[in-house]
């Protein structure tokens, strides 16, 4: 994929990130931001809020203030009464099985270290649900 193509192929595209740890968040977001997505990252305490605007949701699995499964769990909540559902993302440690991460309530995910190709595809696939 050139480059060019990789700083339009998310353009307008609002991903909301939620990692607890700083340096992952702005890892993810200045990926993901080089591929013209909209991004706000945020730690797991302030993300209900900034998930109500967001397309998609990249989610680390292994967050120490709510565990992914309680998160989406209020975002579900929270969609029943806003009537808008945002695919999810989650980010889980190598090694982890996909019935793990469904039994969170993650219909996908992508093991860490993220592959920034992967990702921006993921973001992509979950866009045209």
């Amino acid at each position: 994929m050139n480059a060019a193509y990789r700083m339009t192929e998310l353009q307008g595209i609002h991903v909301l990130v939620i990692d607890d740890d700083r340096l992952s968040r702005h890892f993810l977001r200045s990926l993901l931001e080089f591929s013209g997505a909209i991004v706000t990252a945020t730690n797991t305490v302030d993300a209900i809020r900034a998930a109500l605007i967001a397309d998609v949701i990249v989610c680390d699995l292994t967050s120490a203030e709510m565990a992914g499964r309680e998160f989406l769990a209020q975002l579900q909540h929270l969609h029943v009464r806003v009537g808008r559902a945002v695919p999810a993302i989650a980010l889980a440690p190598a090694g982890t099985r996909s019935a793990h991460v469904r039994a969170a309530g993650f219909r996908s995910y992508l093991t860490k270290p993220v592959d920034g190709d992967e990702l921006r595809a993921a973001v992509l696939e979950r866009c045209r649900e």
